[in-house]
Order: structure tokens, then sequence, then C-alpha cells
């Protein structure tokens, strides 16, 4: 929720966790904060010698102030870092282990899909079916 004034934040707060606490429920501490946001964080933080405006995590991107090219105020998000290194980690050891995988072969004991790359028309790569030596294999199961 987003309060101009930082009494009406801090008040809205107290109602919030009274409220809950009707429900026998409460709000996580570690997650739940008053933070400076919006078009004057910058300038009022920059007044008294801070640094930028603090961000926060919501639904898996980190939302942060920003500034159009007018100069104007702009919410801005990026992906979260813990969710980014986790999708690339995840994908380096998928890579890794197709990389050491080999590859299927038919019957006749060459790969299951060659194309030959070779031959070209007004400088396009017409792909053929080839089993030539020039042949390159291209992925699994492609319906050339």
């Amino acid at each position: 929720m987003g309060f101009e004034n930082k009494a009406d934040a801090q008040e809205m707060l107290f109602a919030l966790k009274t409220r809950l606490t009707g429900f026998s429920l409460t709000l996580h501490e570690d997650k739940t904060r008053l933070i400076e946001f919006g078009r004057f964080a910058a300038l009022s933080r920059q007044r008294r010698g801070e640094r930028r405006p603090e961000t926060f995590a919501f639904l898996g991107f980190t939302h942060y102030c920003g500034r159009t090219r007018d100069g104007g105020f702009i919410v801005k998000h990026k992906t979260e870092g813990k969710r980014l290194t986790r999708k690339l980690t995840a994908l380096r050891h998928e890579a890794w282990r197709l990389m050491h995988a080999p590859l299927p072969r038919s019957t006749s004991g060459s790969p299951l899909c060659c194309v030959d790359t070779t031959a070209t028309t007004a400088g396009r790569t017409i792909i053929q079916r080839s089993t030539a030596s020039t042949a390159k294999c291209v992925g699994f199961g492609c319906a050339v």
C-alpha cells in the first residue's frame, strides 16, 4: 500500500495488525516494513545525505524508483536476483548434461537428424536431407 505521509502508513500498519489479530493471524515481521518510496523519495533522501530509495521484492520482481527520458518518475522493475540466479544455474546444469549426452543413432549408425547446409540459392541456405560427409546434426527430432 502506498501513503503520502509516514503517519498515515504507520496508522494503517497498526490497524492492519489489530484487524488480523482478531482472526488469530499475524504479519510476517521480516516481510513487512515501511519504506520511503515514490516520486519525492530520491530527492528527500539526497537532501539527508542518504543513498537511493529502498527497493522491494514483490511477485518475483524487484521494484525500484527510476526516471523516464524526460526526467519524470517511474517505478521500474527487474527480475528478482535470487530467482534469476536459480534459473541460470538450472540452465547451466541442463546444458552441461546435454553437452555430454550421446546423439541418438538410427539403425544404419548415422545420426537421426542430419541436414546439408552447403547448398545456397540467392543468399539463402537450402536445407536438404543428406547422408554426405558435409552433413551437420542440428538437433533431436527435427522434421527434415
